[in-house]
């Protein structure tokens, strides 16, 4: 990449209200030291105590979903990109990208379809619901509760959005992409 393509970039990322971006390889160091930088560029815009936890709350969900559950890279780590904007309606997105095995995508899709077209009510249920299933602990593929697309939801302010595309002719590997309104 040369600097006039940097600077366009950057130039379109300040003009599209991004706060904060990054892509690259994802670990818990790495989660902590982001989530230290978001609160602080949250914090910056004015958003009040409600706003700043549920954009950071989200802002960890996907973080952790990139650590567990991306696809590694050619043996390095699990790779990815989060961002976090501010749009003119003075509400945050944060959104993340990764790749996911083919494999996987209808397991993701079976979880975020009826996410989509639940009430708040009924998000809210179906998370106690989830904390108090034990069958998390028989799935071989989640490393935690099940709760991450549900606190996502929950603390959203429309339906989550998201969009799957594969990256391989042979339709083996794909791209995840999540989209949190706050």
């Amino acid at each position: 990449m040369n600097t006039a393509l940097f600077s366009e970039f950057c130039n379109r990322a300040a003009g599209n209200g991004v706060l904060f971006y990054y892509s690259g390889e994802f670990s818990q160091n790495v989660v902590h030291t982001l989530g230290d930088a978001v609160r602080r560029r949250v914090d910056a815009c004015g958003a009040n105590g409600v706003v700043r936890r549920k954009v950071f709350s989200a802002f960890v969900e996907m973080a952790q979903n990139i650590v567990h559950y991306a696809e590694a890279a050619n043996g390095a780590g699990r790779i990815g990109a989060v961002a976090v904007g501010l749009g003119e309606e003075g509400r945050f997105s944060v959104l993340c990208a990764s790749p996911v095995r083919a494999d996987q995508v209808e397991r993701i899709r079976s979880r975020l379809d009826p996410l989509r077209s639940m009430t708040l009510d009924q998000i809210r249920q179906a998370y106690r619901e989830q904390l108090r299933n034990e069958a998390h602990a028989e799935d071989e593929v989640s490393r935690g509760a099940g709760l991450g697309f549900l606190t996502l939801a929950r603390e959203a302010s429309e339906p989550i959005e998201y969009r799957i595309t594969y990256t391989s002719g042979d339709h083996s590997r794909a791209e995840f992409y999540l989209r949190a309104v706050i």
